[in-house]
């Protein structure tokens, strides 16, 4: 660790929750991602009365935002196998990530809106889970 305190990334872990009282899968072989990006949208209160003759806004309401995550696809595998059937229930699921050093893991209600596993002939074989994240859930 960098006398900032900084670090890679390495050793953090994504979990996906199911069912009221969540059994949770965590996901292997997942490559770089981000967080969900909840940026509320901007809301135009533009009026003749806006001071200095500028635009004005104000917080509207938080975005869905798709979140994609990249993960190795082994065919039929049981992660394979829950993904295949998040894609097609559409049910609502917990998605958890816990940062590397971190003790507090963040988590998100969404849906898996699509899993596109890749075939590639000199690659390792990977998919594209794309969820849409509703919340974020507070413990």
């Amino acid at each position: 660790m960098a006398s900032t305190g900084v670090r890679i990334g390495h050793g953090s872990t994504v979990r996906i929750g199911r069912g009221s009282t969540p059994t949770w899968t965590t996901l292997s072989g997942v490559q770089d991602f981000t967080f969900p990006n909840k940026a509320p949208n901007d809301v135009d209160v533009t009026s003749h009365d806006s001071p200095g003759n500028s635009e004005e806004f104000i917080a509207g309401l938080q975005t869905a935002p798709d979140w994609a995550l990249s993960k190795h696809y082994v065919p039929e595998d049981a992660e394979d196998v829950l993904l295949q059937d998040l894609e097609e229930s559409r049910e609502l699921v917990l998605i958890e990530i816990t940062p590397a050093g971190a003790t507090t893991p963040h988590v998100w209600q969404a849906w898996l809106k699509t899993w596109l596993p890749g075939v590639p002939v000199k690659d390792a074989m990977k998919g594209e889970a794309t969820f849409k994240v509703l919340h974020k859930v507070v413990a």
